[in-house]
């Protein structure tokens, strides 16, 4: 089993959080986790991985990453900086790129705004962003705003116990085993005198004022010229964050497997997938 390294990476005035698994001179391989997970949505797959550089990323206002400033939103065009910055701090030129679910959405944005840098791609349960359509922009622009004003003084509620909240992380929306809920959860809180709350930065859960339009998303997934393949999980997210654009993903390895949308997290998946990660080198 592969032995993990954590530590931080200033980039772009942010420090990033790295947990790190593999051959520390071997090839490098970005990992970039989904939406309010950290890195730790990659411990089964760094458990396998033996011959590449395994780098997985809390992404800025995740885990042990810094937030954003306090008036600034997040956008996914804002993760593709990040992590062009976060390659040119690691000292890097060439990296392959691992992404779930919105992390895959940003490893394709970056592997098509930047093709001579990226080999490799695998997509899990994810490849393109959430959209809005051009002719209802308006309308969901302001419900947005709406939404965000009822919301952004909103304070969560802490967890009265570490394991109060690995049950509602294990049966949320995209349920995970205990174990994948105990590592997502560790790194994910910090323990206050008031209970257990996320790390995480609650701007986080603000609706988007803006997102791309499918146009403008397949402008980016018909540029992607790197060896891509997709992991779909048969019972994932694939309606909302695959099939829209699986077809302007030329000559791709598509892969479907038992499981959910966090299937990368079922230790048999994770082995299989390590494996294939391992080859690239």
């Amino acid at each position: 089993m592969s032995q993990c390294r954590e530590y931080l990476v200033s980039a772009g005035g942010y420090n990033i959080a790295i947990t790190e698994y593999g051959n520390p001179k071997g090839r490098p391989v970005l990992a970039l986790h989904g939406w309010l997970d950290n890195a730790a949505s990659f411990y089964a797959l760094g458990e396998f991985i033996s011959e590449v550089r395994f780098i997985a990323v809390d992404l800025v206002g995740h885990g042990h990453s810094d937030h954003r400033p306090a008036e600034m939103p997040y956008y996914i065009w804002d993760n593709v900086t990040d992590l062009y910055r976060l390659i040119s701090a690691l000292g890097l030129e060439q990296v392959d790129l691992i992404g779930h679910s919105m992390g895959a959405s940003i490893a394709m944005m970056f592997a098509a705004s930047f093709p001579q840098r990226v080999d490799n791609l695998m997509f899990i349960d994810g490849l393109g962003p959430l959209f809005y359509e051009a002719d209802t922009l308006p309308m969901d622009f302001s419900d947005a705003i709406t939404k965000r004003e009822r919301m952004i003084s909103r304070v969560l509620k802490p967890y009265g116990s570490f394991d109060v909240a690995v049950e509602a992380r294990a049966n949320g929306r995209w349920p995970v085993s205990k174990t994948a809920a105990e590592k997502l959860m560790a790194r994910g809180l910090t323990h206050t005198d008031k209970g257990y709350i996320w790390n995480n930065d609650p701007k986080l859960l603000l609706p988007s004022l803006i997102r791309l339009s499918p146009e403008q998303i397949r402008s980016f997934i018909r540029k992607v010229k790197s060896n891509a393949i997709v992991i779909i999980g048969e019972t994932g997210a694939r309606d909302s964050i695959i099939d829209p654009w699986l077809d302007d993903l030329t000559d791709a390895e598509v892969i479907e497997l038992e499981g959910g949308h966090h299937l990368h997290l079922d230790l048999p998946i994770a082995q299989l997938l390590a494996g294939k990660v391992d080859r690239w080198c």
